[in-house]
């Protein structure tokens, strides 16, 4: 006998979709409960039912490794239906600080992105600074950065954008005294002060609530000889500079932010001290002193006073220059200017330094500036001589291991550095993708969606030149190049806010221009021609292309594809026509040189090279042997093949790209209509994923990978679309809901452009 329920209610289930996940660890929660582990894209469905009108609330609890998600849709009442509407879109978070560079002789602050990870810097661009910009220094808010302009008598005032971009203060500019060296905030982030290596003083300011700095009623207190460097207490209640004279100077910060000279304001150090430091407990101070090649030491009194160590100095390298606490309080590191190296300390309970087992690591060339990341992982040194950025973790036992790069491009002749204090977590975010279509001769554009699918902009395309074979967007994402096969030149656009392209004059290229790179800096650019020889220009502040002084370079035959390394150093083109790698190292003012070997031997037809982010291993597409060489990546540019040389592919490989991530590798294959799809090993070797290939369109022609490392487009040549995939747990890809998205006729290229918010 069947019962009746009386006063029963029909139950529903809550669910939704989950997109871009890559990353395990994802934890969902309805209600503050019913927790549900998330392991793979797709639909997810909570095990507890709800009856109709009851509330729910989708949460996350806990967040994927190495992701951010975000819920839309997730709260509500339910229905007299299930719910299955909620979506939980992921994308790769990318947990950076940003370390700004002045940089002397080119008059400008460069930006990067520092992620808290790898430790590795991205460069984000650059603003104009005043004339010679000595010190570069960030607020302690993380909000605002400040820059000493040694032969301006100035400094320049910024606040930080959203993507760590330098926007100007609407006053630029504040007078300092004559020849400042440096700038200095202090730890409340309410005053600043300048070293006026001219004046013999200190100009004070209070920092009002946007920042700008205004100088105090008495506008400067004054120093020792030639003062340098200003270092405050975390307390915030002393202050110390160290003049290139010989002494330290020593003050009271009062509650008005004023400096008030000690009982003895000052003491001795070394020869020509150069920098101080203030240890994070407030109990121990460290100069760098550059004529006497050693570090002194002090303990701070109860009045704030200095008083020298029963060991008054270390030794240190040749020169040393600056110094760095790291946030731990545990090691010291000092930057040598004429000894290209850091010397690393510990610090012992007293506070004295002994110097590290391996007492010193190799830095570039006259190495300037020191400073330790906030989180107390990494180290950056600014090395003026030969304009590049040294990166390195710290061990455990506070060693520092070189980052792979060990270093990355700066702009002219890198003064000083510094990191933004902030910890806050940004997103590497997926924004925009470009195809150039040879037939039709332009370019589609497109919004990235949060599904990872193509939306076209208002306007869908842009006129390129004749026969567009290659597209390249500039490391700021303000401009893009299109390289025009049939044309003889290249088509240059500046980018909008929304994405969209807007044309410039074109360029003259070589014959039959066929793919075009940019260093890492956004200051070169590379056309490789496959009628013969690579096109090498620079780039100007506003985009455009002048040919340098020497146009081209010789290549091998038919070179297919140009690229450059992610340290910015050097320049691989693969030779279709001869079956081999051209490789190049980049000089001071662009131009290529090649190295000892000035190529290496490739499969048949290679058609496209990709670089690992790490800048050791590389990989070549060969179209007509149908599989990828593999090398490393040696300490002067020259690729070596590894032991296995090669590995399969598919039919007629045309294109190659590697993740983000540097743990997948992707290869588009021509003929077979697929994308073969390895991982990475400890190697930097390819070993095919257990589902080896996925379907694409017809003729797929390139692949690309968004910067984000969450979703991978495929050009199909033959079908005049774009296939659209997410890259999954284990690397492997699946299409996406909308799996291709229209493009033009005979979509040659196509290229992922993102940026940090």
């Amino acid at each position: 006998m069947l019962l009746a329920c009386t006063g029963c209610s029909a139950t529903y289930t809550v669910g939704g979709t989950v997109s871009g996940l890559t990353g395990a660890g994802l934890v969902l929660q309805n209600n503050g409960r019913d927790d549900l582990n998330i392991v793979a894209n797709g639909p997810f469905t909570f095990t507890t039912r709800a009856v109709e009108s009851a509330p729910y609330n989708v949460t996350m609890l806990a967040q994927p490794t190495g992701q951010t998600c975000s819920v839309t849709n997730g709260s509500g009442r339910v229905p007299r239906a299930n719910v299955t509407d909620v979506s939980v879109n992921c994308s790769n978070a990318v947990h950076a600080l940003y370390a700004f560079v002045a940089n002397f002789s080119d008059n400008s602050v460069s930006s990067y992105a520092s992620d808290i990870s790898t430790g590795r810097l991205k460069y984000l661009g650059k603003a104009a600074a005043g004339v010679n910009p000595q010190f570069v220094t960030v607020d302690p808010s993380g909000r605002y950065v400040y820059v000493a302009n040694n032969a301006g008598s100035n400094v320049s005032q910024y606040a930080i954008g959203a993507n760590g971009a330098l926007v100007a203060m609407p006053v630029p500019t504040v007078a300092t005294g004559l020849f400042p060296f440096s700038v200095t905030v202090d730890p409340s982030g309410r005053y600043a002060y300048v070293a006026n290596g001219g004046g013999n003083n200190l100009s004070q300011y209070t920092i009002g609530v946007d920042g700008s700095l205004t100088p105090m009623p008495a506008p400067t207190v004054v120093a020792g000889t030639n003062p340098q460097s200003v270092a405050i207490d975390p307390s915030g209640k002393y202050v110390y500079v160290a003049n290139d004279g010989g002494t330290v100077s020593q003050y009271t910060l009062g509650a008005d932010g004023s400096l008030t000279p000690l009982s003895t304001p000052g003491v001795v150090a070394g020869t020509n001290p150069k920098s101080a430091a203030v240890d994070p407990s407030g109990r121990y101070v460290y100069v760098a002193n550059s004529g006497s090649n050693t570090v002194s030491q002090y303990t701070i009194g109860a009045d704030g006073s200095l008083a020298p160590m029963s060991s008054a100095a270390v030794a240190a390298g040749s020169s040393p220059q600056s110094v760095a606490v790291e946030p731990s309080g545990k090691y010291v590191y000092v930057a040598n200017i004429t000894g290209g190296n850091v010397s690393q300390y510990t610090i012992g309970s007293n506070g004295s330094l002994t110097p590290m087992a391996i007492a010193t690591v190799a830095a570039g060339t006259n190495p300037q500036s020191i400073t330790a990341d906030p989180s107390g992982k990494y180290v950056y040194v600014a090395n003026r001589g030969s304009s590049t950025v040294s990166q390195y973790t710290i061990s455990a036992g506070g060693a520092l291991t070189a980052n792979a790069p060990s270093s990355v491009p700066g702009q002219s002749v890198p003064q000083s550095i510094a990191m933004a204090k902030g910890m806050t977590p940004v997103l590497l975010v997926p924004l925009h993708v470009y195809v150039a279509n040879e037939s039709d001769n332009d370019v589609s554009q497109y919004a990235i969606r949060t599904d990872g699918s193509l939306a076209s902009l208002s306007t869908a395309t842009v006129a390129a030149g004749s026969g567009p074979q290659s597209f390249a967007a500039d490391p700021s994402g303000k401009f893009a190049y299109v390289a025009n096969f049939a044309g003889n030149d290249v088509s240059q656009y500046t980018i909008g806010a929304n994405g969209s392209l807007t044309p410039m004059a074109a360029v003259p290229a070589g014959t039959n221009p066929a793919s075009f790179a940019t260093d890492l800096l956004g200051k070169y650019a590379y056309v490789a021609n496959f009628g013969g020889g690579v096109s090498q220009y620079t780039i100007g502040t506003d985009g455009s292309l002048t040919p340098m002084a020497a146009a081209t370079v010789t290549a091998g035959a038919n070179p297919q594809c140009v690229a450059v390394d992610p340290s910015g150093r050097y320049v691989y083109v693969a030779n279709s026509g001869g079956g081999n790698v051209s490789q190049y190292t980049i000089g001071t003012n662009g131009a290529l040189t090649p190295v000892s070997v000035a190529a290496v031997p490739a499969g048949t037809s290679p058609i496209s090279f990709a670089a690992h982010p790490s800048g050791r291993y590389a990989y070549v597409a060969n179209s007509g042997s149908n599989d990828v060489s593999q090398y490393t990546i040696g300490a002067d540019g020259s690729l070596t093949p590894m032991a296995l040389a090669v590995v399969p592919a598919g039919m007629n490989p045309r294109s190659v790209a590697v993740d983000p991530s540097g743990r997948y590798v992707y290869v588009a294959n021509g003929a077979s209509n697929d994308v073969s799809q390895y991982t990475i090993g400890g190697d930097g070797s390819l070993a095919p994923m257990a589902v080896a290939s996925v379907a694409a369109g017809t003729n797929p022609s390139a692949v690309t990978v968004d910067p984000s490392g969450v979703f991978v487009y495929i050009a199909n040549l033959g079908s005049a679309d774009v296939s659209q995939y997410a890259i999954g747990l284990n690397g492997t890809l699946t299409p996406i809901a909308t799996p291709s998205a229209a493009a033009g006729t005979s979509p040659r290229s196509v290229i992922a452009v993102g940026r940090y918010e």
